[in-house]
């Protein structure tokens, strides 16, 4: 029986509105819808082999539970390339919401995003010298 193979994984993340999330996610971060819809509530967006779900969520304290205590880490193989696609429309972001790359002592350099309804994400890159 032949193994089946895991093309990657996505987080689930509620958004208060669909249409503005789907705009911030392909304008300021380079993501496209790959299924999905307004119309369905729901839509997977790609960038490369990141994937990100969003759904829509009417309900006030899921959105606040996401932003409050759930994040993502995306790993990325050139984080100053991404930081330079962003860097240039960081006024475009929520104050607050972005956080320019930086160096762990661990042997990560992170950028912090977060998206238009609080949710973080850590996307990440493993340092030459892993940590």
């Amino acid at each position: 029986m032949a193994t089946p193979q895991t093309p990657g994984t996505s987080p689930i993340v509620p958004v208060s509105n669909l249409e503005r999330s789907i705009r911030f996610y392909e304008e300021c971060l380079g993501f496209a819808v790959r299924v999905g819809s307004i119309e369905h509530s729901y839509v997977l967006l790609e960038r490369g082999a990141l994937k990100i779900a969003l759904i829509e969520a009417a309900d006030e304290s899921v959105l606040k539970a996401t932003a409050n205590n759930i994040s993502a880490q995306l790993w990325v193989d050139d984080l100053d390339a991404l930081w330079a696609e962003v860097e240039p429309i960081r006024g475009d972001f929520p104050e607050g919401s972005l956080k320019p790359p930086f160096d762990r002592d661990y042997g990560v350099r992170e950028l912090h995003i977060k998206d238009p309804d609080g949710f973080l994400m850590f996307f990440t890159q493993i340092q030459a010298n892993g940590g």
